[in-house]
């Protein structure tokens, strides 16, 4: 049965699943029938990384598969199969991650190259941050339900040296902090730009503070102005994430 308007679900998965696209699909004289391509996000949930998946239901009725794979290798359907009811039950109480976003067809969760932690190479080190002070001088424009997970000094992490190999980004060692320390971190890669993109940290996303608001960061006191998956981090650096409430003017920043 066809809905009068498609409405977009998301599914939380109980683990990262290692697909970089993944599609809606059904199945009618034993093909798969593409009804949507999903949105691929990453989340941290008891410490460990999960999966979240988007996408749009037009209809009702049938039994639905979400397919994954890999570009370039055919998708593997060794994942979640469900029907419709089912998915709307698992999505229930899901973040707000997917509000927004485009429902592109080039969604992808790989680390960019990354290398894996435990990776054999020569150890270096850096310091990373997370902070959300502007928001306790732009207090009134916090959406009421955010206000529990403001620090009260603006600090979410404080400066810590951490240990990093050859190659790691940015977004490699902010999520890992992230799941070591148990902060809640949500991403999206953004295809246009080949890079992700961090939506929320500690529960705090963009628009949260403001239609001006959301997350920048800053290696040796500069803001790049490329993703942070694709700035390759240094002996030394100094990494820092502040929530801007102004588009980065209040951070000096200029526009994130």
């Amino acid at each position: 049965m066809h809905m009068a308007a498609p409405a977009t679900l998301e599914l939380v998965l109980t683990e990262k699943w290692d697909a970089d696209s993944v599609v809606f699909c059904k199945y009618m004289d034993g093909k798969a029938l593409r009804i949507s391509n999903c949105v691929i996000s990453s989340a941290f949930a008891g410490g460990e990384e999960v999966t979240s998946l988007s996408f749009q239901v037009q209809e009702t009725g049938d039994t639905y598969y979400l397919v994954g794979g890999k570009n370039g290798d055919g998708a593997e359907a060794g994942g979640t199969g469900t029907n419709g009811q089912a998915s709307e039950t698992d999505t229930a109480g899901s973040n707000s991650s997917v509000a927004g976003t485009d429902g592109s067809s080039s969604e992808d969760t790989t680390d960019g190259g990354s290398q894996e932690e435990g990776q054999e190479g020569t150890v270096h080190t850096c310091t990373i941050s997370i902070e959300c002070s502007t928001i306790l001088d732009n207090w009134d424009d916090l959406k009421q339900s955010k206000a529990e997970f403001v620090p009260t000094n603006g600090w979410i992490l404080y400066p810590s040296e951490v240990e990093f190999t050859e190659g790691e980004t940015v977004f490699d060692i902010l999520k890992r902090v992230c799941k070591e320390t148990d902060i809640h971190i949500s991403s999206r890669y953004t295809p246009m730009y080949g890079s992700y993109y961090i939506e929320g940290l500690n529960q705090l996303y963009e628009f949260d503070c403001g239609q001006d608001s959301g997350w920048m960061y800053r290696v040796n006191g500069w803001y790049p102005n490329y993703g942070c998956s694709s700035y390759e981090v240094s002996d030394g650096d100094k990494i820092e994430w502040r929530y801007t409430c102004d588009l980065g003017v209040d951070v000096g920043g200029g526009s994130y």
